[in-house]
């Protein structure tokens, strides 16, 4: 009996240091040295849509394009999103996962075997009130923000990372800040202006600027089509007619006259502000 009992105790006593572990050291795993990687994304079960699928690799690629990773071509290694959901009672829960998977030689022999050498999860409850999307993307915002600074510690002599946050977003993306400016800017290159109205202690705004305007996709239509403008309402002018109870909104000014022939108002999705953007420029 006492022999049964012995796995079980052993077991218990790894996964309370495997806890402790990655409470107090924040990961167990190390990033260092990960050049190259094969990003793969896997979504079973039945309540997160397949069609996310393109969405989250396109998102992945972005990870890695912004660390320096190469993720063109096959590795050995693959970073991967893995999404499932588990049945409990009447509700769902999602478990979003961050690995990294590779090939390794143990150490007390040459015998190479498949080792997760990188893994982190998040989970949540689906929620008819919330879209699966948004919770989704909120996990991927955690798991990849963690991974990011994990990787930038302990990578620091491989690169120098641009980390575009909303104090340097305007410089880094080449935002105009001043109305006036953008105003003369806009009528001597005859195009029309992007004015994105922001706010202090605004995370939805901070949440359109990293998920929507930083997309190379948006960010190129952008630039080609218009004079991007970006204000924080609480600290510089602008015409106050433009002005509502809420941020962000976007306004698109003809640079003619600079009144607003349309506007977006609160948080869009990639999506839906690409379709937009798509049906404007069209016209």
């Amino acid at each position: 009996m006492l022999q049964k009992l012995i796995p079980i105790k052993i077991l218990i006593m790894i996964t309370f240091m495997l806890l402790q572990t990655s409470l107090s050291a924040g990961s167990m795993f190390t990033l260092s040295g990960v050049k190259k990687v094969y990003p793969v994304v896997e979504i079973s079960g039945k309540k997160v849509p397949k069609t996310l699928k393109p969405f989250v690799y396109e998102e992945l690629k972005s990870l890695t394009e912004s660390l320096g990773i190469d993720s063109s071509g096959y590795d050995q290694r693959a970073l991967a999103v893995v999404v499932s959901d588990t049945r409990v009672k009447n509700s769902y829960i999602v478990t979003v996962k961050l690995i990294v998977g590779e090939r390794v030689t143990r150490s007390d022999s040459d015998k190479k075997t498949f080792a997760l050498t990188y893994n982190d999860s998040e989970r949540f409850i689906i929620d008819n009130n919330n879209d699966v999307s948004e919770q989704l993307e909120d996990s991927l915002d955690i798991l990849f923000s963690k991974f990011s600074d994990q990787y930038s510690e302990e990578n620091k002599k491989v690169k120098d990372l641009l980390v575009i946050t909303e104090d340097n977003f305007a410089v880094a993306m080449g935002y105009e800040t001043n109305y006036k400016k953008a105003v003369l800017r806009a009528k001597k290159e005859k195009k029309n202006i992007m004015l994105v109205l922001v706010s202090n202690f605004c995370p939805w705004c901070r949440k359109f600027e990293q998920r929507v305007l930083l997309k190379k996709e948006v960010n190129a239509m952008i630039q080609a089509n218009y004079i991007p403008l970006i204000i924080n309402k609480e600290k510089e002018a602008f015409p106050k007619q433009l002005d509502m109870s809420f941020t962000p909104i976007v306004h698109f000014l003809d640079y003619k006259n600079e009144q607003s022939y349309e506007r977006v108002v609160g948080y869009n999705s990639r999506e839906e502000f690409l379709y937009f953007l798509k049906k404007d420029t069209q016209k």
